[in-house]
């Protein structure tokens, strides 16, 4: 059997149905508590968080408002256990049902405890602890700033020690809360405005310390803020984190350039003691002395043995030592210098005697002659010289000038006149 179709009043469009499942959902689910883990967790731009809860076998869609999480300590990640409370509420557009968060927390960890770890992680990687970039304190300051309680014994406690260890100091007090809400915000505040003091000259600083005495890990939340970390990060000017007691370990005294473990050790570490600077002058002045009388007698020492040698008891000895040896040496100079010119003279006769062998001039004495013309060339052929030639005969006696009258007779032609009868 059909059903009878229904009429327009029986019949609702999409966001009538949704609307009715919105208001009966957030009606009877107001205000849940909800145990499951984070997945899928996206953070918008607009500071909204989105996520789904989720457990063995089932998934809840939830949401974070930026408001709710101004409020919160800690940030959710994927694969976190937590408590959720909220109100059930439909997300229109899409027709989800979707868990409304207005308090979370972790499981198994407290919130604090969980937003600390996770302000440490986030420090650590912009690398705020690098022992790298702290820097060294100053060996004997001249002016401090403080930045804590004006009435606290941390203060007083500091001031006094100081007075007492190096009085050079100048102090200044840079007044600010230390606990409570909106402490961490002031001490913030505190370090940039002597920061800017700083850099603009007018108030020159070697270092800040950041005191306080000890206390709950309550008391100490404010210097576990990610404001005071940046406010320490970004100083120009070493700092120095005096909060609590030795076993007292915040984020300001891992990002600080020295941890002291009390408000006094800082003061011990960043001032040396006026009374053992002087002591340790007189032990210096005194071993000065020791050492100059040492010198002293160690000089006289070696004056003496200078004194005993010869050179300074007959002084004139080393001169007359060194005439008598350069009159030896300028007499062996002598001696070799007549040695090579009487050998060098025996090789220049030598060799005269053998040029004196080879001159034409000697065989000019034996009757020869050497004929030339007025241009300077020797005469070797008879065709050479024509009548009316002037000839220049070099005779072992001198040089006889002479005219060609007639034609030359070649040696062929005089042989044959001499073999004539």
């Amino acid at each position: 059997m059909t059903a009878a179709p229904p009429t327009d009043r029986d019949v609702l469009s999409v966001s009538a149905l949704v609307a009715r499942l919105r208001g009966t959902v957030e009606t009877k689910f107001s205000a849940v508590w909800v145990s499951g883990e984070v997945v899928d967790f996206t953070k918008a731009r607009s500071g909204h968080m989105y996520f789904t809860l989720k457990d063995e076998s089932a998934q809840l869609k939830a949401v974070l408002f930026r408001g709710v999480n101004l409020r919160m300590r800690f940030e959710p990640r994927n694969g976190m256990e937590v408590l959720a409370r909220g109100r059930l509420t439909v997300y229109d557009a899409r027709g989800d049902v979707q868990l409304q968060i207005e308090e979370l927390q972790p499981k198994g960890v407290g919130a604090a405890e969980l937003a600390l770890r996770q302000l440490k992680e986030k420090l650590l990687a912009r690398g705020y602890f690098d022992p790298g970039r702290k820097r060294p304190l100053p060996k004997y300051p001249k002016r401090v700033a403080l930045v804590a309680s004006p009435t606290g014994a941390a203060v007083r406690d500091m001031l006094e020690l100081l007075a007492q260890r190096w009085p050079r100091t100048d102090v200044i007090v840079r007044p600010s809360r230390v606990q409570g809400t909106g402490a961490a915000e002031e001490v913030a505040v505190a370090l940039r405005e002597l920061n800017r003091l700083h850099t603009t000259g007018r108030l020159p600083l070697c270092a800040v310390v950041i005191g306080r005495g000890g206390g709950s890990s309550e008391d100490l939340a404010a210097f576990n803020e990610e404001a005071v970390a940046d406010a320490i990060f970004q100083s120009v000017v070493p700092v120095v984190s005096a909060i609590g007691h030795e076993v007292d370990v915040t984020v300001a005294d891992l990002v600080a350039d020295f941890r002291a473990e009390t408000p006094s050790a800082a003061v011990v570490a960043l001032t040396p003691h006026r009374l053992e600077l002087l002591a340790d002058l007189d032990d210096r002045a005194g071993r000065l002395r020791d050492a100059m009388a040492g010198r002293l007698v160690l000089g006289r020492e070696r004056l003496d043995q200078f004194a005993a040698r010869p050179a300074f008891r007959r002084p004139l000895q080393r001169v007359t030592d060194l005439e008598q040896r350069l009159d030896d040496t300028a007499a062996r100079l002598h001696r070799a210098a007549r040695q090579r010119l009487t050998g060098a003279a025996e090789k220049l006769a030598a060799v005269a005697a053998q040029l004196d062998g080879l001159s034409p001039l000697n065989v000019l004495s034996r009757g020869y002659s050497l004929t030339r013309t007025t241009v300077g060339r020797v005469v070797t052929d008879p065709a050479d010289v024509g009548p009316g030639d002037i000839l220049l005969t070099r005779v072992a006696g001198g040089e006889i000038r002479s005219v060609a009258v007639a034609a030359a007779i070649t040696m062929e032609e005089l042989r044959r006149q001499e073999e004539a009868p």
